[in-house]
């Protein structure tokens, strides 16, 4: 019976070749779709859940009370992982971390060889939280002495050519401090959110940067090891006043959450977590499944609609004894068939279209043939199959036989409602997904268009090593003198993101319960020209004013939140210290626009050493080329054996919003293939209703109808189910779409045009999809038809 069922699937299937193709092109481009999105999906699920301990793994959040709101950091002071493995019993292992965005790049020498490499400090522990794979060095010893170096194997090969047997040997860091090799780890994995090339001590870091272990100053991240068991609510119950106990101040409590969440659960607001990267994990899910049902309801719609023709098949099949269950066994088996096929094309379709897909994504994914994903596409095949089938199989076995073979058999009114319904329904969900298109494309032009508050176009940017430190100053008036060169200057601030702040400011009439965090800018002179910032008051650090070292300058956001009144020339302190007040910048955007613009500071840094100072230049647009070669040139004449690597600002600056642009580039593919899948469905049915009413359309024109008349009323009972879909999708693509827009401080408008644009566009494609079958049949010759009437 089941060989006999797929004889007869398959001969339906050649004998009628367009539905079978529509069916088949549809069904296949929705499983394509839904594959690449479950292989993405997965993808960014498996972000830092490779650790052995992955269950027990926790980074330490601070809740901060500012101004009456709850804000979260990730950020904290040092001395509290260092607290918590002494006082916790739950805890057993705890590091401290500065992460690698810290900086840029270090340089790591070994005989001639000098490589660029990524780094970060990180406590004795750290190998024992997370289970990086070492290949030579045991976790407890390779960070135990502050003059050691852990590095990966990428890295060995780099410096020494090998990998093995290199314990003891001597790495040159900055060509300035001797470490020695205490071990080796493989590279960090792809879906490892930290990637870094070397590891160095903690407790080197605060040997010369004794501020990150102090209780006011936060940067450095924290993780623990928790004991299998623990109560991770009874812990953050318990640890909540650590850092009023010992840093005295109530405004912050720490609290533990699972590091392998952090990934996707990234975006905080009034002290919870509200969503980040799993927002567009869910949203491409809903993607999926929005694409997946369209493409089964066109199977549905296809398959019900040439019923009519295959009602003497059942009607026979029923007079000779079929039951019904037999023909609902043998049209779920036709449609299962059919999805296998199409489960078979869509593989081709995903392997050919997946280096496009990687590229857009920005990921390295291939299609392994695990367990994992043959279960995902046998689901989805089921899950195609039957939904496809169910209704059609359902819908032609109940004929009455006699009323099939008598001709008396007429399509009921229900099955007419059901169809235009699904059509309702899958046009209702193209539409949604074009709004949402369109709202998204028009945030992320809003994002490249807005202005940040500086210039940030044409600015090179690059360390401050070896000589330049503490000399930058004087390395800074040679670049000057550069032809192209507009301005230079340094900083100690990426321009990206927050790299340094602090709770160090006091003003008079300031609460003495508030605690407010400001970013801290230090730079030298002529940093706020070279980054084409404005003045909203006074003036910016000058030379010509004699020292500024006992002066600041304040943003506008850091005057609003001290409720100052003409604040130039008022004193207030800085970690303790009185500095006057010499201008306020205007606001400017060193966040992503999902920020409100945070309160910062501005201090002049003189010749000082430190390890973040970047060098700023701007240059003419014109000159890049000639120019940045001229830079290099001055860089390794005053720099001899420090590679020179730059980059610039605006590249930094965009890449905060890469998740954004990248949803916008896939939902606009994806919502291009879902209005042509229904429209796929749409040309099926318009070419089964023309056939269908092919005697009437002829009797009307015998009787004088037009062919434009005809092609009207072909095509009226299609656009009516699309101004339907129309009227449904508004409303429920706004109230999606602005609540994503949520997430953003600054945002667009979803104004009436978008809608008209959405509503136009599906009606013209409705249009051209219908009109080529209902022109043809208008155009047909009635004798045809009417010959053997």
């Amino acid at each position: 019976m089941f060989k006999n069922n797929l004889k007869i699937a398959w001969r339906g299937f050649l004998r009628d070749r367009q539905f079978s193709f529509l069916n088949l092109l549809g069904l296949a481009t929705g499983i394509a779709c839904t594959l690449l999105i479950y292989l993405w999906v997965s993808d960014e699920m498996s972000y830092d859940k490779f650790f052995a301990n992955n269950d027990q793994v926790y980074q330490l959040m601070e809740h901060r009370k500012t101004s009456g709101e709850t804000t979260i950091s990730d950020e904290s002071s040092g001395l509290v992982a260092d607290i918590l493995a002494v006082k916790m019993p739950q805890v057993k292992y705890a590091a401290s971390l500065a992460p690698p965005d810290w900086f840029q790049a270090f340089t790591l020498s070994a005989g001639d060889k000098n490589i660029k490499a990524i780094g970060q400090y990180a406590g004795k522990d750290y190998f024992n939280i997370f289970s990086f794979n070492l290949l030579d060095g045991k976790r407890d010893k390779v960070l135990a002495d502050k003059n050691s170096i852990v590095i990966s194997d990428e890295l060995a090969n780099k410096l020494f050519g090998t990998t093995q047997n290199l314990q003891g040997k001597v790495v040159h860091f900055q060509h300035h401090v001797d470490f020695f090799v205490s071990g080796v780890f493989e590279k960090t994995p792809v879906h490892s959110s930290q990637q870094f090339d070397f590891v160095l001590p903690f407790e080197y870091l605060y040997s010369v940067q004794d501020w990150v272990k102090t209780w006011n100053n936060t940067g450095p991240h924290n993780f623990v090891l928790l004991q299998k068991g623990t109560d991770i609510n009874a812990f953050n119950k318990a640890i909540a006043g650590v850092i009023t106990e010992y840093g005295r101040d109530s405004t912050r409590s720490p609290y533990a959450v699972k590091f392998s969440d952090n990934y996707l659960l990234n975006t905080f607001s009034h002290g919870s977590k509200v969503g980040g990267k799993i927002a567009y994990v869910r949203l491409f899910s809903l993607i999926a499944a929005f694409i997946l049902i369209i493409a089964c309801i066109n199977f549905m719609n296809l398959s019900t609609a040439k019923a009519s023709r295959r009602m003497k098949e059942v009607g026979i099949k029923k007079v000779v004894g079929a039951a019904r269950s037999q023909l609902i066994v043998q049209f779920l088996s036709e449609s299962l068939m059919m999805t296998m096929f199409a489960v078979l094309l869509a593989l081709g379709l995903a392997w050919a279209l997946l280096p496009q897909f990687n590229e857009i994504t920005g990921k390295q994914l291939v299609l392994n043939f695990n367990l994992q994903l043959v279960l995902a596409l046998l689901g989805i095949t089921l899950f195609a199959g039957i939904l496809s089938g169910s209704y059609p199989a359902l819908y032609l076995s109940k004929f009455n036989p006699l009323a099939i073979l008598k001709g008396k058999l007429s399509t009921s009114f229900a099955a007419v409602i059901s169809r235009k319904g699904l059509v309702v329904f899958q046009f209702t969900l193209s539409v949604v997904l074009m709004v949402s298109v369109l709202v998204v494309n028009k945030q992320v032009q809003f994002i490249q268009s807005t202005d940040p508050g500086y210039n940030k176009d044409n600015i090179v940017r690059f360390d401050a090593e070896g000589r330049l430190q503490g000399t930058q100053e004087t390395f800074v008036d040679q670049l000057k003198t550069i032809p192209g060169v507009i301005n230079a200057s340094y900083t100690f601030h990426n321009m990206v993101g927050r790299n340094y702040g602090n709770y160090g400011l006091e003003w008079p009439g300031k609460d003495p319960k508030t605690s407010i965090y400001f970013e801290g800018f230090g730079g030298g002179y002529n940093f706020t020209e070279t980054m084409g910032m404005h003045m909203a008051q006074g003036r910016s650090f000058s030379k010509n004013y004699g020292s500024d070292d006992s002066t600041i300058m304040l943003n506008e956001a850091a005057v609003a939140a001290m409720h100052l009144k003409d604040p130039v020339g008022k004193t207030i302190k800085l970690y303790g210290q009185n500095v006057q007040i010499i201008g306020v910048v205007k606001d400017f955007h060193f966040e992503s626009l999902h920020q409100p613009v945070a309160p910062a500071f501005f201090q002049l840094m003189h010749q000082q050493t430190n390890p973040w100072i970047k060098i700023m230049v701007k240059i003419k647009g014109s000159q890049q080329r000639e120019t940045i070669s001229k830079i290099e040139g001055l860089y390794k004449a005053y720099n001899p054996g420090f590679p020179f690597t730059f980059n610039f600002l605006d590249e930094a600056y965009q890449k905060q919003y890469e998740t954004e642009v990248r949803a916008g580039i896939l939902s606009k593919y994806f919502s291009g293939l879902a209005i042509l899948i229904s429209c796929l469905g749409l040309f099926g049915l318009a070419a089964f209703t023309a056939q269908k009413r092919q005697k009437e359309i002829s009797i009307r024109k015998v009787v004088g109808a037009s062919v434009s008349g005809v092609t009207l009323m072909l095509s009226k009972d299609f656009l009516k189910l699309v101004l339907i879909s129309l009227l449904i999708a508004f409303p429920v693509s706004w109230y999606l779409m602005n609540s994503w827009l949520q997430g953003f401080a600054f945002r667009v408008n979803i104004g009436i045009g978008i809608f008209l644009v959405a509503g136009a566009s599906t009606i013209i494609i409705t249009l051209l999809t219908i009109s080529y079958q209902s022109i043809k049949a208008a155009l047909a010759n009635p004798v045809n038809s009417l010959r053997g009437e």
